[in-house]
């Protein structure tokens, strides 16, 4: 298997009943891809999420992660898992921001025993990354969908993931939101090279973070192209350069800082994209 897969998926058929979803579907998406997988409804977008974690057997095919089979594989704590209206669900519990994050760690805290000081650091940690530390002692049922959904993705970092696989996460908040949330992921992508796997219908307002499109139809995958308009793209694996700017699609050599959406957000925002 090639080094540099960060997920590797070789002749994956699955179906439910009678109905075949994927039939001999082969795809790689590279360590440090921003990846989006598209496709109508009912074609197996979410499924291909669960044939990834686990949660449902393919028929046929092998699944890698992180250079290791699906079966033999145990570091499911460097899979961040951001599932559909994760925040909404989430919402209905009477806990606050830092209980929802804290709670992916009882793995290690041990049952029944109290968090100690370093766990809670953790927690605020992740909290901050996604803009929601102020937020902490907040119940969840009193923040926006927003942000809901970045508590929620807290909570899959505190883990220090490699690989993020998010079903929809942009469904149910705002435009302003989406903005948001993309920014964190991309800042993710860049500064520590997550891979992520990302469903979406909402290719127009993502489409700017992205580097790869996978598209799911008659049972198998295609690699789409961004559209012209939308093209502006960023490689986390090609980041270490002299000026600390991304190579992305719309630039020429040298880098057009002023051509690219990314780094032009950054400019504006004071900091590094």
């Amino acid at each position: 298997m090639p080094a540099e897969c960060a997920i590797e998926v070789k002749d994956l058929s699955f179906g439910y009943s009678d109905v075949l979803l994927m039939d001999r579907v082969s795809f790689c998406v590279n360590r440090g891809d921003f990846a989006a997988v598209i496709g109508s409804n009912g074609t197996g977008k979410s499924t291909l999420i669960k044939l990834l974690l686990g949660l449902l057997t393919p028929a046929n095919g092998e699944i890698f992660l992180m250079g290791e089979a699906l079966s033999s594989f145990h570091r499911f704590s460097k899979i961040g898992y951001v599932p559909q209206n994760s925040g909404s669900l989430a919402g209905t519990f009477p806990a606050t921001a830092e209980e929802i994050v804290l709670s992916s760690l009882y793995s290690q805290i041990g049952f029944l025993k109290i968090p100690g000081r370093h766990h809670k650091k953790i927690v605020l940690d992740a909290l901050e990354r996604v803009g929601m530390r102020p937020h902490a002692h907040s119940l969840i049922s009193e923040l926006s969908g927003g942000q809901q959904q970045r508590v929620m993705l807290a909570r899959v970092l505190v883990n220090d993931p490699e690989i993020l696989l998010l079903d929809e996460p942009t469904v149910g908040i705002d435009v302003g939101a989406v903005t948001s949330l993309m920014e964190i992921l991309h800042r993710l992508n860049i500064d520590r090279k997550v891979t992520i796997l990302m469903v979406t219908h909402d290719l127009s307002h993502v489409a700017q973070y992205l580097n790869r499109v996978l598209c799911l139809s008659d049972r198998n995958f295609a690699e789409d192209a961004v559209p012209q308009e939308l093209i502006v793209h960023a490689h986390a694996a090609s980041h270490e350069l002299p000026h600390g700017h991304i190579h992305c699609a719309a630039c020429e050599e040298p880098h057009d800082a002023e051509q690219c959406a990314v780094c032009t957000h950054a400019h504006e925002s004071g900091g590094k994209s």
